[in-house]
């Protein structure tokens, strides 16, 4: 009997787009230069792999994705397969001008698939599960905080629209505060109850933020955050909260390696575009981590005020630029400070120079 030769992609590397969605996956793959598939399936790491291993045995599988609504999910699943996978940002992925205006699924996992294949593009970090989920929770604390300004915003646009006054001379949002916004007088059944419904709704958004502030605090004693919030709460302006922001949304702060790039990564630089001897400063950029970067400026104007080296630089920087401009470069210094503290482990020292 003649032996079948066995199929066999050893030494062979596939390089595989995916444009994931929630309903179905389009996958497009290529080796060396040449596309060799692209179908659609389910959302199942494990069925790619299976289609992969079935068709092209032997073969190394790398995939991307760009990071979307699926997080890491896919990449977590698809490593525990064997199978390498990266996940990169929508807008450092280089596309053409006809790529842009026709569109399409096919085209998107085709580009994925050609530029990983071309070693151009830069993999998003991808932290531990459990650092994820507490980021999660810190994240959801913030929104909760802005659905409370919400309610608060909404109750006074009421007042004003509807011509209701309140005697009390600072709105301080105490219970003696919301009691007197209940006993208004509005006129009519249909105000009041729209009032009331208001106050109820702020009271229930401030009850649930409250449980979420008890349990940052909480998880900001355990490890592995304790010892770096020792740390980071030793610089003037960061407390509980705006510390787990700062080390949840970085993570690991040797994955930092200058100061430029954690700027970069946080969104304290400027956009800036240049032709010949041109130069346009655009302002501080739109690509930012909106959430770190909230929490620098917020703790900036707090250390500004503590700290005499800060207040002396924030003085200078005001003689030439205004304060918004100037705070800014006070958060340069502050995220300077925090990389300093996290990276030594020592507490911060107030009064230096830098």
């Amino acid at each position: 009997m003649n032996k079948v030769n066995q199929l066999s992609f050893a030494g062979q590397t596939i390089y595989c787009g995916l444009d994931a969605h929630k309903t179905n996956w389009k996958i497009n793959g290529r080796m060396d230069d040449m596309e060799i598939i692209s179908f659609s399936q389910n959302p199942d790491p494990a069925l790619l792999k299976k289609h992969m291993d079935k068709n092209y045995p032997g073969a190394k599988i790398k995939v991307v994705y760009e990071a979307g609504f699926c997080g890491f999910g896919i990449q977590r699943s698809l490593q525990e397969l064997g199978v390498e996978c990266i996940v990169v940002n929508a807008a450092d992925i280089p596309t053409t001008d006809k790529e842009r205006k026709r569109k399409d699924d096919k085209r998107d996992a085709r580009k994925l698939s050609r530029e990983l294949a071309d070693g151009s593009l830069n993999t998003i970090y991808v932290p531990q599960q459990s650092m994820e989920h507490a980021r999660s929770l810190v994240r959801q604390r913030a929104r909760l905080a802005k659905d409370q300004t919400r309610c608060k915003n909404r109750i006074k646009h009421l007042l004003m629209f509807s011509g209701l006054a309140i005697k009390s001379a600072e709105e301080r949002w105490s219970e003696k505060y919301i009691k007197e916004l209940l006993e208004l007088d509005c006129g009519t059944q249909e105000l009041k109850s729209a009032l009331y419904l208001a106050i109820e709704e702020y009271r229930q958004i401030r009850k649930v933020l409250k449980e979420a502030t008890v349990l940052i605090k909480k998880l900001s004693g355990q490890e592995p955050f304790g010892e770096v919030q020792k740390y980071l709460q030793s610089i003037p302006g960061i407390g509980v909260i705006n510390g787990m922001v700062i080390q949840t949304e970085l993570m690991d702060i040797e994955r930092f390696k200058t100061l430029d790039s954690l700027c970069d990564y946080v969104g304290l630089v400027p956009d800036i575009s240049s032709s010949n001897d041109i130069t346009k400063v655009k302002g501080i950029t739109h690509r930012c981590n909106g959430f770190v970067r909230e929490a620098i400026i917020e703790s900036s104007w707090t250390m500004m005020r503590k700290d005499p080296a800060m207040l002396m630089k924030y003085r200078e920087y005001r003689k030439r630029m205004k304060e918004n401009k100037a705070i800014i470069r006070i958060g340069k210094h502050l995220l300077s400070r925090i990389r300093h503290v996290w990276n030594n482990k020592i507490k911060y020292e107030m009064g230096v120079v830098a």
